[in-house]
């Protein structure tokens, strides 16, 4: 996490520095969240690049390991489903993710109520799907099983016997960032035990990127060219250094 009060003073002191003028609360906290998505959108991107850096032999593999650094930042999102949001709708016989910030599904497990041992269930093609479950050689099993997207549920393969379930790894949706205050002489003044303020949802080292991207933002809504170009250096720089 980045600390939204940080980011807040840092953008509100660039802009004011050069005469820029401000922006309110409320724009702010909507650059932001574009910012994030923007930043985080660019990680699967950059990680795929990076893979083809490190089969070519073009990255170092110990510090500066960038596809290693990328796996960290989007690892952050990287988390596990529980019985009470991953159910299993029987009307339908698939599995439902009910919650509400899924981005993109990784992996499914079979898993053990009682051990909690988990066998990885299989993605399949739906191209294959009749000639594998009606295979008498190697049909899916209760040790090798299979899963077949049907638009964004899951249908498993065999079904899932009493005293087990299926756990959905998945990447979900960063947290919408909020700076909270109060209006105190006429000024916004941040607000740190505000029940719904929320820091920005990025690893730390996307701090720099973070700043760059609401600047260029900010230079739009403002109609300041210099804002937008001097962000737009900076972006630059940021990615010639990680090249």
């Amino acid at each position: 996490m980045i600390s939204i009060n940080k980011t807040y003073e840092v953008v509100m002191f660039l802009l004011q520095k050069n005469n820029y003028g401000a922006i309110p609360p409320s724009q702010f906290n909507a650059f932001a969240e574009l910012a994030v998505y923007s930043i985080f959108e660019s990680l699967f991107y950059s990680d795929n690049l990076d893979t083809l850096k490190k089969g070519n032999h073009l990255t170092n593999s110990q510090y500066a390991d960038l596809k290693k650094i990328r796996e960290e930042q989007i690892d952050v999102y990287s988390i596990y489903s529980t019985p009470s949001n991953f159910i299993f709708d029987a009307p339908s016989g698939l599995w439902k993710f009910i919650g509400n910030d899924l981005y993109r599904a990784t992996d499914l497990s079979l898993v053990n109520n009682t051990t909690k041992k988990k066998v990885s269930i299989e993605m399949g093609l739906k191209t294959q799907l009749n000639y594998a479950v009606n295979s008498s050689i190697n049909p899916p099993n209760i040790y090798f099983p299979e899963y077949y997207r049907v638009g964004d549920d899951f249908k498993v393969y065999p079904e899932v016997i009493t005293g087990h379930y299926v756990e959905l790894l998945y990447i979900r949706k960063p947290k919408t960032p909020k700076w909270t205050y109060n209006i105190v002489a006429g000024n916004p003044m941040y607000n740190a035990g505000a029940s719904d303020k929320q820091d920005v949802d990025l690893h730390i080292s996307l701090y720099e990127k973070l700043i760059v991207k609401i600047l260029q933002y900010c230079g739009v809504s403002l109609r300041e060219i210099d804002i937008v170009q001097m962000a737009e250096g900076e972006e630059v720089k940021i990615i010639q250094k990680q090249s």
